[in-house]
């Protein structure tokens, strides 16, 4: 792959505040421990195939000027692998993000598109999405030949996420984002 898939996701998906930052992912067992409170089974029975147990990855970032100011830390939660195309095609993740100060829509949106600018000039394209409690919205983009969707529900200073690496309905991708609320 040209550029880490995962790695563009991250950033464009934890609502961009990572933007420009210097940020440190970890993956280790306490957040594995925490992904433990959503099963690879209720992620399964969501998507209608089988994924492994989950691997956290933790992401933090101070604030600083580029991402305006704002600090965050993020739990991902990745049910599968980013080793070959095939088994990301086929990997889901589900997050927890905390930032210091509440977004709204529009603010996520400038962030978001700052992200994708710094990436490469991805495209994302970002809508609201009804249905979750607090502002919900969802983005697309495509990258190395895979179609990456996200939906993500913003209460305060909590989003809560889900992306698949895929097509895949937004009604289940809500179910999925009820399930990173146990995260």
């Amino acid at each position: 792959m040209k550029r880490s898939i995962s790695t563009l996701v991250a950033a464009v998906v934890c609502a961009g505040i990572f933007a420009g930052a210097a940020v440190a992912r970890t993956a280790e067992s306490s957040a594995t421990k925490l992904c433990g409170n959503v099963s690879a089974s209720s992620v399964s029975s969501v998507i209608g195939y089988t994924v492994p147990p989950a691997i956290g990855t933790t992401l933090t970032a101070k604030a600083t000027k580029e991402n305006d100011g704002i600090a965050g830390s993020t739990l991902i939660c990745s049910f599968g692998s980013a080793k070959t195309m095939a088994a990301l095609k086929k990997t889901v993740e589900v997050s927890y993000e905390t930032v210091s100060k509440s977004l709204n829509a529009a603010e996520v949106k400038v962030l978001v598109n700052r992200t994708a600018s710094l990436t490469g000039g991805l495209h994302v394209k970002i809508s609201s999405y009804s249905g979750l409690s607090g502002e919900s919205y969802l983005m697309s983009f495509s990258e190395s030949g895979i179609t990456v969707e996200s939906l993500v529900s913003a209460n305060g200073t909590k989003l809560y996420g889900a992306t698949v690496y895929g097509n895949l309905a937004s009604s289940k991708l809500a179910s999925l984002v009820k399930l990173a609320e146990k995260l």
